[in-house]
């Protein structure tokens, strides 16, 4: 009986122990698991800003690969500003961006690409299939590249605002400006209510939906800018914005409500110096020269543009149904670029996740959405007009990229 009552006393006091450690670590252990899973909370929020990131760097590198390779082919003007016209309304198209500027979980490269596939075809083109893939190859690895290389998350926004610029200046018409600039505006609002960090996770999102693309592209590895084995060589564009050694300060401050001097600069205005050249037309030969371009200038060009049509049009060089006269006047001297695609690494698109956007209601601003309407409206009106268009084949455009 005594044996059996030590027993019992020794295995109540192990249990005893037991529950006052649990007692006096417990509280703790539960705030350090309270944190994490607030942090995973958090950071599952961040991830709800990401797919405006995606879409539109890379439908700005899809009309950058367009114009480059329409300019180096030789395709007449005429074709050249159709398909420009063309692929850029459609990629603005309000609907589109009333689904892309929702605060909704990642829309995966797959259906991302579902969609682009639809903006660039909405054109005279036709593309197989094998070009149509390496059009994308250059397109992820492009924005890959500018993100990875983004040197915080102020910068992630001008690589945007850089597309968005390139935009601009490949149409003249004012309508056609003036819903560029509402998409500009947008961007600014999207994301300069958020912070530092959630702009950051966002960026770390979109890298970790394209880590498993790996393709060598020919005018980063002639810059030096990508390694034989795909890698990236990452060094500063004319901007470092060091966010790493200020991330502890910047991380919970809004961008709206931080200098842009405290970030090494980079304006958000719609005619503003961006700083940095990530985001800028790779293929052109002025690539790598920065510098403000204000309102004035910019309105002076296109009423250049707008004499020399009509310069045009009086020698009987040009046609009556004037559009917009032609860009490409830079990329006399582009090299031709290709892609090596033989991945290392195949992209696993079949197992991107997409919500459905009816899971929650769209949040974009009405204001933004019925101003785009009407502009995208007077501005595409005769879209229906399309339907009846010869087709051009792309696959000579990018036969070269092997």
């Amino acid at each position: 009986m005594y044996a059996y009552v030590v027993k019992t006393t020794r295995r109540f006091s192990r249990s005893l122990v037991r529950v006052l450690v649990r007692c006096i670590y417990l509280r703790p252990d539960n705030n350090r698991r309270r944190k994490i899973a607030q942090l995973r909370k958090k950071k599952k929020k961040m991830s709800l800003h990401s797919t405006p990131i995606l879409y539109l760097n890379m439908g700005g590198e899809m009309l950058y690969v367009l114009r480059q390779r329409l300019k180096a082919q030789k395709i007449d003007a005429d074709k050249t500003i159709q398909v420009l016209n063309d692929v850029t309304a459609a990629l603005l198209n309000p609907k589109i961006l009333s689904s892309i500027f929702v605060k909704s979980p990642m829309i995966g490269v797959s259906h991302l690409r579902t969609t682009l596939e639809s903006v660039v075809l909405s054109s005279i083109m036709k593309l197989d299939r094998s070009s149509m893939d390496k059009l994308f190859d250059l397109m992820i690895m492009m924005v890959k590249y500018q993100l990875k290389a983004a040197t915080g998350p102020r910068e992630v926004i001008l690589i945007i605002l850089n597309h968005v610029d390139a935009i601009r200046d490949m149409v003249s018409d004012s309508n056609a400006q003036k819903c560029v600039t509402l998409v500009q505006e947008m961007v600014v609002d999207f994301y300069g209510c958020l912070t530092f960090e959630e702009v950051w996770s966002a960026r770390e999102s979109c890298l970790k939906e394209l880590e498993s693309y790996h393709v060598r592209v020919s005018i980063l590895l002639r810059r030096g800018l990508q390694n034989e084995d795909a890698s990236f060589n990452l060094i500063p564009h004319g901007y470092n914005e060091r966010y790493m050694e200020h991330r502890n300060t910047l991380g919970v401050m809004k961008m709206k409500d931080v200098s842009p001097e405290t970030c090494c600069g980079g304006s958000f205005d719609t005619f503003g110096d961006r700083k940095t050249l990530l985001g800028k037309n790779i293929y052109l030969p002025t690539y790598g020269v920065t510098g403000q371009r204000d309102s004035q200038q910019f309105l002076k060009d296109c009423g250049a543009k707008a004499e020399l049509g009509m310069l045009a049009v009086q020698l009987g060089t040009e046609e009556t149904n004037y559009e917009r006269p032609f860009t490409l006047n830079l990329l006399s001297n582009v090299d031709e670029e290709n892609v090596n695609t033989n991945k290392e690494v195949d992209a696993e698109g079949n197992n991107a996740k997409r919500s459905n956007a009816a899971s929650g209601k769209p949040k974009l601003n009405e204001d933004y959405k019925a101003k785009l309407d009407n502009v995208y409206a007077d501005f595409f009106e005769d879209e229906h007009e399309t339907s009846l268009k010869r087709s051009m084949d792309l696959l000579d455009l990018l036969d070269e990229i092997e």
